[in-house]
């Protein structure tokens, strides 16, 4: 009998989630992902989710119905707020919700974390780092970073809010900006499966892609230097938009004086839905990150069949064991070693590792697990 209360209660429990940027948005990536899975697969839980009505560099989203709860599932409704939205009315809105517990998704956004810390009804509080506090992301705009976080830690101590990592080594990071009493959940991302197509691989060349914002955090340039020197004809497809045009500059410099063996192409940004002809033309997923979260497309590549090449500053560090990639020092030298090693490979070869790729993604998850441990951490956290 105890155990049919208990399950009711996790039923009826609601969880606010205040995120920027929510699908159709798709431009800020990681973290758009990582809640439109939770919402489409914890059906036990109810949500409710405060946004915008733009995706990042303010791109208006289209199709959507702006300033209203409209359902996005049978279980989740979404508000888009208009940009134009004054605080006052945003704080009425955030006063008005009765929900169980406040999801937050990242730290530096002053409507979507400061506000629900501060004003929304639920005492429980659960902020999302979302890799914000790795320490590669810690030194981008460090000074910034530093007065913001400096503000933010007597709020979080006075709200009594918890945090939410997607593995050990982000409460790690947690701990070491907010100190070792921070409760911190540890539940991990629910990845978005693609389709496995192995593409037929000749020794001597291959086609590479990246999926991310163009930005330092990627490493576009160096892959973009290893190239340079890579003697084998290579097809390497960039998806994503421009996050920083300065950093971009330098990559079309290097891109110019590439050999007539390496083609390049910027593809821009493109819709998740459409991204499913790029992984099956790719042999390899290149990306390797000053550091990631958790690295959606890193996982989706796996998923897809393509070993990846990315560096030991993600999650998906025992790739050269499980014959799913390399993990290498994000330098220009180590990225074209990498590069070579797949390029020699025959299609017999090829397809070892296409299928160990597939099969170590799999591996890595248990998606009801990761539903309980969230179902586990609104709902403790509701008590």
């Amino acid at each position: 009998m105890e155990k049919l209360f208990c399950i009711e209660i996790i039923i009826q429990l609601t969880t606010l989630i205040s995120i920027p940027w929510f699908t159709p948005a798709f431009l800020a990536g990681g973290p758009i992902q990582s809640v439109y899975t939770m919402v489409n697969n914890c059906d036990d839980l109810d949500f409710k989710i405060m946004t915008s009505n733009s995706d990042i560099n303010n791109v208006p989203l289209k199709n959507i119905s702006m300033d209203e709860w409209t359902d996005f599932n049978k279980n989740t409704k979404v508000f888009y707020g208009d940009k134009q939205l004054s605080l006052f009315k945003h704080l009425q809105l955030l006063k008005s919700l009765k929900v169980n517990a406040v999801f937050i998704i990242g730290i530096y956004s002053f409507r979507f974390t400061i506000l629900p810390i501060l004003f929304s009804r639920s005492a429980k509080i659960i902020l999302s780092a979302r890799g914000m506090l790795h320490p590669p992301a810690l030194r981008q705009k460090a000074f910034k970073k530093k007065l913001y976080l400096a503000f933010l830690k007597p709020i979080l101590k006075w709200k009594k809010v918890s945090f939410h990592a997607t593995d050990e080594t982000e409460k790690s990071h947690i701990q070491s900006v907010f100190g070792n009493q921070a409760k911190v959940w540890v539940v991990q991302n629910i990845p978005n499966i693609r389709k496995s197509n192995v593409s037929f691989k000749s020794e001597g060349t291959i086609n590479l892609l990246t999926v991310a914002l163009i930005g330092p955090m990627k490493n576009h340039l160096q892959i973009l230097k290893a190239l340079k020197d890579c003697k084998h004809h290579v097809q390497y497809d960039i998806c994503g938009p421009i996050y920083f045009a300065d950093y971009w500059n330098e990559c079309l410099k290097i891109i110019q004086q590439l050999p007539t063996n390496i083609k390049v192409v910027h593809h821009g940004p493109i819709p998740p839905n459409d991204l499913d002809s790029f992984y099956a033309n790719a042999h390899v997923f290149i990306c390797p990150s000053q550091s990631e979260n958790f690295g959606h497309a890193l996982f989706e590549g796996l998923s897809a069949g393509k070993p990846l090449i990315t560096s030991n500053n993600t999650p998906w560090n025992d790739l050269e064991k499980n014959n799913a990639g390399l993990n290498v020092e994000p330098i220009p030298e180590d990225i074209k070693k990498a590069i070579d090693f797949f390029v020699l490979m025959n299609e017999t070869a090829y397809s070892k590792w296409s299928k160990a790729a597939k099969d170590y993604a799999h591996k890595t998850f248990d998606i009801a697990e990761i539903k309980n441990a969230y179902q586990q951490m609104f709902f403790q956290h509701a008590e």
